[in-house]
This record gives C-alpha cells, sequence and structure tokens, in this order.
C-alpha cells in the first residue's frame, strides 16, 4: 500500500519580521484512513489532529526500531468527536524514522492532521 504523503509545513518565528494576512494560518488534511499517511521527517515536527466529526476517531503512530531493537508505536490512541484536538511532538528521528519518513494510520476518515516543522 503507497501511504498518502502530507505536506509539511513551515510555521513563522521567532523574528518574522511584518505578518501579512494569513501568513500564520495552518492547513489541515484529511487523514488516509485507507492507505494511511506519511511525511518526509526530520525529527522537527509538530503533528497536529483536529476532529470535527461525529464520533471518536483513533490514530497509529507507527515507531521504528531504535538502536536496540525496541519499538513502542502509539496504538488507538482516541481523539474525541466533533473538538477532539491531539498533538505530538515528534523531535527524534530516533524510534520514529521509516526510511525518512514518518508514518500515521486512522480508524475512520474525517480525522484533519497538519504537520508543522519547526525550524530555528
Amino acid at each position: 500500500m503507497a501511504r498518502t504523503v502530507l505536506t509539511v509545513q513551515s510555521a513563522l518565528g521567532p523574528y518574522p519580521g511584518t505578518v501579512g494576512a494569513g501568513a500564520l494560518a495552518m492547513t489541515y488534511a484529511t487523514g488516509d484512513n485507507t492507505n494511511g499517511n506519511s511525511f518526509p521527517f526530520t525529527g522537527r515536527e509538530l503533528i497536529l489532529f483536529r476532529n470535527t466529526t461525529g464520533g471518536a476517531i483513533t490514530i497509529t503512530l507507527t515507531s521504528a526500531a531504535d538502536p536496540q531493537g525496541r519499538t513502542a508505536d502509539i496504538t488507538a490512541y482516541s481523539i474525541p468527536a466533533t473538538t477532539g484536538l491531539a498533538a505530538f511532538w515528534a523531535g527524534n528521528l530516533v524510534g520514529w524514522n521509516q526510511a525518512g519518513s514518518f508514518f500515521i494510520d486512522y480508524s475512520a476518515t474525517g480525522l484533519g492532521v497538519a504537520v508543522m516543522r519547526i525550524v530555528g
């Protein structure tokens, strides 16, 4: 299965100069519950989830073996219906790097996901 690649967005800051209308806006994509999602992973990403559906949706963040061969997936993490928000700071390549990508899976359709790369 080929995962749907998410567009990584960059956050402005800490000294962005003049900030025009819309310059701080972020865009949520709809998570692909059939194929899953991935994004180019640098270890500097904040993943944001927003549930505006009528039911809870679970996510799975798939880990990769660390140098000792250990894995620690985050499985079936539930994001509540209607106003559910969640965030995960993927701040280290060790344990998450899937050959240059990060993997996310969903239990249902309709979950918004945004990936912000923190630079600075």
